[in-house]
C-alpha cells in the first residue's frame, strides 16, 4: 500500500464523522452500515459462567413449562427467555458499560431494556432464527435516528462453521426486504470471539447462521429501546428486588409498567416527588 493510501484525503467536504475513540467508531458503523462489533468486552471466566448459567436458566424453564418438548410446538426451543430472571449474572452482563455507552450515543440518556434472551444453537437443528428478520418484527419503515438497539454478546466463536451472525449491511436505511439476488451476492457473516459483543442496529436485517461444527454455539442477546415502548418482560416484577442500583432499575424498568388504572397512573407521579 503505498503512503498516498493510508491517509484520507478529502476535496470539497465540509461536514464528517469524527471517531476519536472505540466507542465513536462503533457507533459511526452501526449508523452507517448498520452493525460493529466491540472486542473482548469480558474475560474467559466470566464468559464461561455465562455459557453454563445460560445452559441451566434454558433447563430451568423446560422443566417449568413441562419439557422441551412443548417449547419445540410453539417454536421456541433452545432459547432462555430473561435470563437474567433465574441468574444476577445475566443482570451484570446487561449493564455492561460499553453497551451502555453506545446506548447513550445512539438512543439518548433515556433507554430500557426491551428483552433479554440467551440463544443457545444446537448443531444438525432448526431455529427459526435462521430466518431472516428484523428485532422489530414486521417493520418496514425507516427512520433517520436509530430507535432499537440490538447487543449479542458471543459466548462461542462466531464464524461460518459455528454459525456466525448474518446481516445485510446499510438495510437498517431500507424499507423493504431485498431480493433473493441481492441477499445471496450481499450477506456476510459477522466473525466474532467469546467476550465480544455484535451490535447493530435493530431495523436491520440478520438472521443466525447453521452451526455445522460438534458443539453449541451460545449468544446472549438484548434489546434496548427508548421507554416509550413496551418491555417483551416485566423485569422488575421479575427481579426488582435484586436489583442494587439506581442505574440498573432504570434500565430493567423502574416506573414503565401499565398502571392499572388513570388513578394510579397519577399517584404513581406522585409518589415520586
Amino acid at each position: 500500500m503505498s503512503t498516498l493510501d493510508q491517509h484520507v484525503i478529502c476535496h470539497g467536504i465540509t461536514e464528517r464523522h469524527t471517531s476519536a475513540t472505540d466507542i465513536d467508531f462503533c457507533v459511526e458503523e452501526i449508523f452507517t452500515k448498520g452493525y460493529s462489533v466491540i472486542r473482548g468486552s469480558f474475560d474467559a471466566a466470566t464468559i464461561a459462567r455465562v455459557s453454563e448459567y445460560s445452559d441451566k436458566s434454558y433447563q430451568k424453564q423446560c422443566e417449568a413449562l413441562g419439557g422441551e418438548q412443548n417449547l419445540a410446538r410453539i417454536n421456541d426451543a433452545n432459547i432462555a427467555r430473561a435470563p437474567c430472571a433465574d441468574f444476577d449474572l445475566f443482570i451484570d452482563v446487561a449493564m455492561d458499560p460499553k453497551v451502555h455507552a453506545v446506548a447513550d450515543a445512539l438512543l439518548g440518556r433515556n433507554y430500557i431494556l426491551y428483552s433479554q434472551n440467551a440463544i443457545i444453537n444446537v448443531p444438525t437443528t432448526n431455529h427459526y432464527q435462521f430466518s431472516w428478520h428484523r428485532d422489530l418484527n414486521y417493520q418496514h419503515w425507516t427512520s433517520s435516528r436509530c430507535l432499537a438497539l440490538s447487543a449479542l454478546l458471543c459466548v462461542d466463536p462466531f464464524d461460518d462453521i459455528t454459525g456466525g451472525t448474518y446481516v445485510l449491511p446499510a438495510t437498517h436505511k431500507v424499507e423493504k426486504f431485498p431480493s433473493d439476488r441481492y441477499v445471496l451476492e450481499n450477506q456476510l457473516c459477522v466473525h466474532a470471539q467469546p467476550g465480544d459483543w455484535i451490535l447493530f442496529d435493530s431495523m436491520l436485517f440478520h438472521r443466525t447462521g447453521k452451526n455445522s461444527s460438534n458443539a453449541k454455539r451460545r449468544a446472549v442477546n438484548h434489546i434496548i429501546v427508548p421507554p416509550f415502548m413496551a418491555q417483551q418482560y416485566d423485569f422488575m416484577g421479575m427481579i426488582g428486588d435484586r436489583l442494587k442500583t439506581h442505574e440498573q432499575r432504570v434500565f430493567f424498568g423502574q416506573g414503565r409498567q401499565t398502571a392499572p388504572s388513570a388513578i394510579e397512573w397519577r399517584q404513581s407521579r406522585i409518589n415520586r416527588l
